[in-house]
């Protein structure tokens, strides 16, 4: 009846410093009939998983980490395919304490304990264009106290390579970044690393075969590794130009 996809769980936990994320995929069915889902995990550099949760009729459905086929210290997505007509979320709490959610739960923070968290709606179709509007990498440690980063993530479900090319859209031209998507897989591109410093831009993918596109941003203390807060857009599929 539906295919959902969830571009940006990533499910951290790091021993010394406490760093942490705990994901949901939250599911409302609002009709008469209970909801099948078939969910398939797609992951950077393993081969993918599956599972299958049902959602009781006009209920919504729960479900985290916890009961998944993942492993810590890795990205990755979710594609959610029901049998009846279901609304799918995503949420990723970020904590300094080992998702210990408890008051007295233990931290090596200095700031003590603290959460934050992003939550995104699914996409529910395939394109080979995508386009987002807030391209913006933040780098200037001498007149700012935040730093932040952004990440393009790319899902190929199908079963051949998916040549991307990720443009940028300055006020002063274009500039282009190609890259490969391997097949069934999720692949997460640093925008740091590509991207030009402290100047706006725009977001065009153009891909040779059908992906999923979504936009990540991470604002942390431009003196510090820990989280200040982040959030997760999914992209605008095209054709936007004609239109």
């Amino acid at each position: 009846m539906g295919t959902h996809y969830l571009m940006d769980f990533d499910y951290l936990m790091e021993e010394k410093t406490g760093f942490a994320s705990m994901g949901h995929l939250l599911a409302f069915c609002p009709g008469a009939r209970e909801a099948k889902l078939e969910i398939t995990v797609f992951f950077e550099d393993w081969e993918t998983e599956g599972f299958a949760l049902r959602v009781p009729a006009g209920c919504k459905l729960e479900s985290n980490y916890s009961t998944w086929p993942v492993r810590p210290n890795s990205r990755f997505a979710l594609r959610v395919v029901s049998d009846e007509p279901v609304v799918c979320q995503a949420t990723v709490g970020w904590n300094v304490t080992r998702n210990d959610y408890r008051l007295d739960a233990p931290t090596a923070s200095p700031l003590g304990v603290r959460e934050c968290a992003k939550s995104y709606m699914s996409l529910t179709q395939l394109s080979t264009d995508w386009y987002s509007a807030d391209g913006l990498v933040i780098d200037v440690p001498t007149s700012a106290y935040v730093r932040e980063s952004e990440w393009a993530i790319m899902l190929n479900p199908g079963d051949a390579p998916a040549g991307v090319e990720i443009h940028q859209h300055y006020r002063d031209g274009v500039a282009s970044h190609r890259i490969k998507v391997p097949p069934r897989r999720l692949r997460c591109v640093f925008m740091d690393d590509v991207a030009r410093r402290n100047a706006h831009y725009g977001v065009h993918f153009q891909s040779d075969r059908p992906i999923a596109a979504q936009w990540q941003r991470l604002v942390k203390w431009n003196d510090q590794r820990e989280l200040m807060t982040y959030w997760s857009v999914p992209c605008v599929p095209g054709p936007l130009e004609g239109q």
